[in-house]
């Protein structure tokens, strides 16, 4: 066989699988943003261009899972590799079957599989990657392909047995401008862009500029990236953003970083860059109240930051602090209102039912809400993570329900024996609902109707609901 035949014959074989349905899932679509995969996008471009033949099967609007089969029939892979989350462990499960049933090897990674090893492994994948995937897929798909086996690999686990084995620790990458633009032709990129149009007039799509969190709230979990921070250079975020422009028309970006800002000499670069490249987009971005400024605002509004989630969680400096988020509330009063001048929209995420939490707690979190008014929010009922100080703390008092799917879809789960019951916390989540619609109507509506309904509204809940519904479980005081 010719040399050039034997290497093409030896080439790795890798198939991607995003298994979310989004059709499946009307609850979760009015929370989610529909963009593809980034985590596949990136690591099937540097897949590739490290000699893998890389296809992916993103099952974001399809019905079932008609294209998985027709491309494990296709070209049967060597590795299958699947990206988790909680909502999607059923289907995922499914995949890796049929990965067997093709004669593939089923690898879970995502941040869903890494908290949960065990549960995979136990459901039939061959493997998790706990961490980032590139490289350990790469030499995962290499040894496959060669016909190797399944040896030990670093960054990865795997049952030899019965047992389960933990590879080596693998480093994260340190130059994240080394790894390729996104893979973007794996996904059907018209078709997430033409449903964007549709539903907002612009063409939406999302670019990943850093790797991990360096904070340590004590709900959030960093299976993945742990508390390391990695940031590319803005001159390669740049040229990122231009590619979208270019090939796609894309006016309208998501920073989806865990925290976007963490390093003012990054933000003045990018901001200079973007002013410099002037490519007309509008962005969105998630960041942390203590460090959105008032002049760092008014820089990022001057170059298109267009909206902002903001991790606001309680008006109760208490239960800040239990939760060890390391912001004070004049940090969240300061920036709502800062928002508020630059004409910035701002979306809340709001967490009721944390250790520790009172009735008084939630009354002054509801009380900011209603100060500032803020155009969007979530309001959730904190879930215990493994691998959390959260979960650690209530380990022993977990109810033993199904995890609920992730925060930004509602939280409407108590998982733990908390201070009060369940409908305590979702009467609070409706009380915000009211709020949230009187401050859409403010302007079909009188302020003194306004004023009326919600002070009927604090009455009813004063007097009636909360004795009746705290009644039933008086509540604990750990």
């Amino acid at each position: 066989m010719p040399e050039s035949l034997a290497a093409a014959a030896l080439a790795p074989r890798v198939l991607l699988v995003d298994p979310y349905m989004s059709r499946s899932d009307p609850m979760e679509r009015k929370f989610v943003e529909l963009y593809p995969s980034l985590g596949l996008l990136t690591l099937g471009a540097y897949l590739r261009s490290n000699g893998v033949e890389v296809s992916m099967v993103d099952l974001t609007f399809a019905r079932d899972l008609t294209s998985l089969t027709r491309a494990l029939r296709t070209r049967p892979p060597h590795l299958v590799g699947v990206h988790t989350k909680t909502l999607t462990f059923e289907r995922s499960v499914e995949i890796a079957q049929k990965a067997h049933e093709a004669g593939a090897f089923a690898i879970a990674g995502g941040p869903d599989s890494a908290t949960r090893i065990e549960t995979y492994l136990d459901a039939g994948f061959d493997a998790v990657v706990p961490a980032e995937g590139e490289v350990t897929l790469l030499e995962l798909a290499r040894q496959l392909a060669s016909g190797r086996g399944f040896g030990a690999v670093p960054g990865v686990v795997a049952r030899t047995e019965g047992k389960s084995v933990r590879g080596a620790h693998r480093p994260f990458l340190k130059d994240l401008d080394l790894l390729p633009l996104p893979a973007w032709d794996l996904v059907d990129m018209d078709r997430y862009l033409g449903e964007w149009e549709k539903r907002t007039g612009e063409r939406r799509a999302a670019v990943l500029t850093s790797r991990g969190c360096p904070f340590d709230c004590s709900w959030c979990s960093k299976p993945t990236f742990g508390r390391t921070f990695r940031q590319q250079s803005p001159a390669r975020v740049v040229e990122e953003l231009r590619a979208l422009k270019e090939r796609f028309h894309v006016t309208y970006v998501r920073f989806c970083d865990d925290v976007f800002g963490i390093s003012r000499p990054w933000i003045d670069e990018l901001t200079d860059r973007l002013s410099d490249a002037d490519l007309g987009l509008q962005f969105e971005c998630l960041a942390r109240v203590d460090l959105l400024k008032p002049d760092l605002l008014h820089q990022l509004r001057e170059v298109g930051l267009a909206r902002v989630y903001v991790g606001v969680e309680s008006g109760s400096q208490k239960m800040l602090d239990l939760m060890n988020r390391g912001t004070k509330l004049h940090q969240v009063e300061r920036t709502a209102q800062a928002l508020r001048d630059e004409g910035i929209r701002q979306f809340w995420f709001l967490m009721l039912g944390y250790p520790g939490e009172t009735v008084e707690d939630i009354e002054a979190t509801l009380q900011l809400f209603r100060r500032f008014s803020p155009e969007e929010y979530s309001v959730s009922i904190a879930v215990p993570i493994p691998g959390t100080r959260f979960h650690q703390t209530v380990k022993d008092r977990l109810l033993g329900r199904k995890r609920s799917p992730t925060r930004g879809s509602g939280g409407r789960t108590l998982l733990y024996e908390a201070t009060y019951p369940q409908n305590l916390y979702r009467w609070e989540q409706a009380r915000f609902g009211l709020d949230a619609a009187l401050g859409r109507a403010r302007d079909r509506i009188s302020p003194e109707l306004a004023t009326h309904v919600v002070r009927v509204a604090d009455g009813f809940h004063e007097r009636v609901a909360r004795p009746l519904l705290i009644g039933k479980n008086p509540g604990r005081t750990h």
